[in-house]
C-alpha cells in the first residue's frame, strides 16, 4: 500500500443496461465565481473502481491529514465510490458528455475527491451535504453517523476536479479534463496521472479500469 503525505485537513455491470443504486436528488448545477452554471449533475452511481487486474481502488485522508491512494486485492464497504456524471452547460461543447468526479467516503464521514494536481493525483475533502447543516436539529447530530448519500457539489469550482470517462469495450479510461494530455493510470500498488508514451493509451492496460456498479436490492 502506498501512502502519500499531505496536510489537507479536515458485480460488474456495463453502464448501458445496468440496474444501479443512484441518487434521487434533483438535478444540481455547479457554479463558478461569476455565478453562472457551468456543470449540471445527471446522476450519481455507487460502484467499485477496479483495475484491469481486478484490484480495488481506494483513497482516503485520515484524521492527521495523511493522503492514501492505493489499490487492494480485497474489497470492502469502505472502497465504495460515488461516480457522479455531469454535463457541461455550453452548447458549443460536444466532446464532454461524460464528465465525472470520483469520490469515496472517508473514515471521518467526509467525501474525499480524487482530482488532478500539478503533475500527480491529489485528494480534496468534499464534505457531505449535511456536514454544514441548514437547521439547528442537524447541528446536534453526530456527523460520523450521518447517512447522507451525496457529496456537497456546491464546492466544485475547479476544472481539475473532473475527468472525462471514455468507454473502451467493457473498460473505461479517465482523461483529465483540465489538461487532456494526462490520464488516470495504475502505478504499482497505487494510482497516478500520466501522459501516455504513445499518442493513444490504448495498448497499455495500466490506463484501463472497470466499473462495478452496485445492484439494487
Amino acid at each position: 500500500m502506498l501512502l502519500r503525505s499531505g496536510r489537507e485537513k479536515p458485480y460488474e455491470v456495463y453502464l448501458r443496461g445496468r440496474r444501479s443504486v443512484r441518487s434521487q436528488s434533483p438535478q444540481r448545477t455547479v457554479k463558478k465565481a461569476s455565478g453562472k452554471s457551468v456543470f449540471s449533475l445527471r446522476e450519481t452511481l455507487k460502484c467499485y473502481i477496479l483495475t484491469e487486474d481486478s484490484k480495488t481502488v481506494h483513497f482516503d485522508i485520515d484524521e492527521d491529514g495523511h493522503h492514501e491512494i492505493s489499490t487492494k486485492d480485497s474489497q470492502s464497504h469502505e472502497d465504495i465510490a460515488w461516480l457522479s456524471v455531469f454535463t457541461r452547460n455550453e452548447p458549443a461543447v460536444t466532446d464532454c458528455k461524460n464528465l465525472v468526479i470520483l469520490t469515496q467516503r472517508s473514515k471521518l464521514n467526509e467525501f474525499v475527491l480524487l482530482c488532478k494536481g500539478k503533475k500527480q493525483l491529489s485528494l480534496k475533502v468534499l464534505k457531505a451535504s449535511c456536514s454544514e447543516p441548514d437547521y439547528p436539529s442537524v447541528e446536534r447530530c453526530n456527523m460520523k453517523t450521518c447517512k447522507h448519500e451525496d457529496p456537497d457539489f456546491k464546492q466544485l469550482s475547479e476544472d481539475n476536479n473532473f475527468f472525462i470517462m471514455h468507454y473502451q469495450g467493457d473498460s473505461v479510461q479517465f482523461q483529465c479534463y483540465e489538461d487532456r494530455s494526462y490520464y488516470l493510470c495504475v502505478n504499482d500498488d497505487s494510482l497516478d496521472i500520466r501522459k501516455p508514451e504513445n499518442k493513444e493509451p490504448n495498448e497499455d492496460k495500466n490506463f484501463y479500469f472497470r466499473v462495478s456498479y452496485l445492484q439494487e436490492k
